[in-house]
């Protein structure tokens, strides 16, 4: 029988619960690496764990599918007790992706994921089939089912990786830091297709980092641990953003909190220049164009690189990155496919944060401006 949440612990219950630790603790001797855990985590959204190493934030991970056991308390798993069916049948019916994908050097692509439906006693060609589709879905081309581990790049072989934990046919992914040795590039590539996949497949996932601003940008819920596995704050990016729960929290979110609060804000009405403005070609600074894509600023005879993009419909944070990194002060807005849309002005993204900062707090100051 499921115990009871304390109703002094239920400030950690969002929405329906997929996921629920009641009161769970891990020791190790007599040294408890979590100290009773209570946290609800909720259907159809990405909860992440975030904190230092040796948190207990991997522990707690583990916990849920049993690959660690818990010494007391309970987690329950779509309401039921997680120790009430076999380990085996557990981690088949709840997807996993380790941080160095964990494949099988000897198998396929293709075998590699169908490992769980075959285990489950789906036949071969099957499984091989939704092997195949599963490929597509995590944006790789089906040319590499016939390849092996050693063949594919570290994003590619994580993207296996993620193939491979949806096979199980589970709404429940469990990630454990499965980006973390991946290049910057490729990272960002594999973060976008993680919240496109979670969005069309509507999971509960649960995604453990030590990079607040990979939390930020994944969770619709961080939970930043601290030592023992105690949560110093749980609750949406915004929210943890803007209001810290204390010194712990402000200090591992970061000084620069306020900059990446912005992400939560759309840099929509900004005004974009062309080239052939006068306030752009009064300007010693000239962008260089190739093909219709930026190429980098001249000035003085000399080239000089062009600093972030500002792609269109991302945050102030974007449109502030892309004014700031610039060696102009002037903001390069493209779009989707990385073509010119126009140039932005750093004074403009400036004040829309001013004036989305009178919009949220509904309090204007002596220097504000309508």
């Amino acid at each position: 029988m499921a115990q009871e949440i304390p109703a002094a612990e239920r400030a950690y219950m969002v929405g329906t619960p997929a996921i629920e630790f009641i009161s769970v603790t891990k020791k190790y001797g007599n040294t408890a690496v979590v100290d009773n855990l209570n946290l609800s985590i909720p259907q159809g959204k990405i909860t992440v764990f975030v904190g230092p190493s040796g948190c207990g934030k991997t522990t707690s991970l583990r916990m849920i599918n049993r690959m660690i056991e818990h010494t007391s308390g309970q987690i329950l798993v779509n309401g039921q007790p997680n120790t009430d069916q076999p380990e085996h049948q557990l981690r088949r019916s709840i997807g996993y992706v380790l941080q160095q994908a964990g494949l099988m050097p000897h198998q396929t692509v293709v075998d590699n994921i169908a490992t769980v439906p075959r285990l489950k006693g789906t036949p071969a060609r099957q499984a091989r089939e939704k092997a195949l589709a599963l490929l597509e879905t995590v944006g790789l081309d089906p040319s590499l089912a016939k390849k092996y581990p050693a063949q594919l790049s570290g994003g590619q072989a994580q993207r296996v990786g993620v193939a491979r934990a949806l096979a199980g046919n589970s709404s429940i992914l469990l990630m454990d830091e499965p980006f973390s040795a991946i290049d910057p590039v490729v990272r960002a590539e594999l973060q976008e297709n993680l919240l496109a996949l979670q969005k069309e497949l509507n999971l509960t996932i649960v995604f453990v980092t030590h990079d607040i601003d990979e939390a930020i940008l994944l969770g619709d819920y961080v939970a930043v641990f601290a030592q023992s596995g105690h949560i110093a704050q749980f609750g949406t990016p915004e929210e943890i953003l803007r209001v810290p729960a204390n010194d712990y929290v402000a200090s591992f979110v970061g000084r620069d909190r306020g900059t990446r609060r912005l992400t939560f804000a759309q840099a929509d009405g900004l005004t974009l220049y062309p080239l052939t403005s006068p306030e752009v070609t009064a300007e010693s600074w000239k962008l260089r164009v190739t093909d219709g894509k930026p190429d980098g600023w001249e000035a003085a005879g000399k080239c000089f690189p062009g600093g972030s993009l500002f792609i269109q419909g991302g945050s102030l944070r974007d449109a502030l990155d892309s004014a700031l990194s610039s060696p102009s002060g002037w903001g390069v807005a493209v779009d989707q496919t990385g073509h010119l849309l126009g140039l932005l002005k750093a004074e403009d993204v400036l004040h829309a944060t001013r004036q989305e900062r009178i919009q949220r707090y509904g309090i204007k100051g002596e220097g504000d401006s309508a």
